[in-house]
């Protein structure tokens, strides 16, 4: 039996526990999760979850390598390999959003909505880079644990494996005060530019 069938076949056994989730006691909750990523540890130590929903509404368990390319075939594997659960959806990757958030770390908040962008081209080469325009940039660019959590935000906003496989390179400048007069792209817009950029390329 392969080591992804081991995993599901655990999770088959013990997925009811894991709908009511939001619903249940945090030390409970704890263990329950503690003992979903112990098992799918099991299968491949560098993958984790995100798991939710509500006990009436189907549940979405999440399979992501947080980015690491090197285990994007492990979390394609795992997914292929899933069960037809009633209640349940299985995904492989954080996907993609278009829903404002907001991010927040110290003195500093972002908006979603807020964050833009420009391609940048190469004349030496095909793949895709962006500049991203932020608003209060300066006060990011100074305090350096500040810098992974925008990117963990530009994550959020892209999907885990476009950010890791379609962009080849990202660079940060300060917003301007009127992004759109400036020819920006807002960052939410991201994906229908990949597709277009990849259909131009073929």
């Amino acid at each position: 039996m392969t080591e992804s069938k081991n995993f599901w076949n655990w999770f088959t056994k013990n997925q009811t526990a894991y709908t009511f989730l939001a619903s249940i006691d945090e030390s409970v909750k704890e263990e329950l999760l503690n003992n979903l990523l112990d098992q799918l540890h099991k299968y491949c130590d560098q993958l984790y979850f995100e798991i939710g929903g509500f006990p009436d509404e189907e549940q979405e368990l999440v399979i992501t390598a947080e980015g690491n390319k090197d285990y994007f075939t492990k979390v394609e594997e795992l997914v292929s390999d899933a069960p037809s659960i009633n209640g349940w959806s299985f995904v492989a990757f954080k996907q993609p959003t278009r829903d404002q958030f907001n991010s927040k770390w110290g003195d500093i908040e972002l908006n979603s909505q807020d964050i833009w962008f420009i391609p940048l081209e190469s004349k030496i080469s095909t793949e895709i880079g962006i500049r991203v325009y932020v608003p209060n940039y300066d006060q990011i660019r100074e305090n350096e644990s500040s810098k992974p959590l925008l990117l963990k935000m530009i994550d959020t906003i892209l999907g885990e494996k476009s950010f890791a496989e379609d962009l080849a390179y990202i660079e940060f400048e300060s917003q301007v005060r009127d992004p759109e007069e400036d020819g920006q792209i807002p960052i939410i817009e991201h994906s229908n530019y990949i597709e277009w950029s990849k259909s131009k390329a073929v």
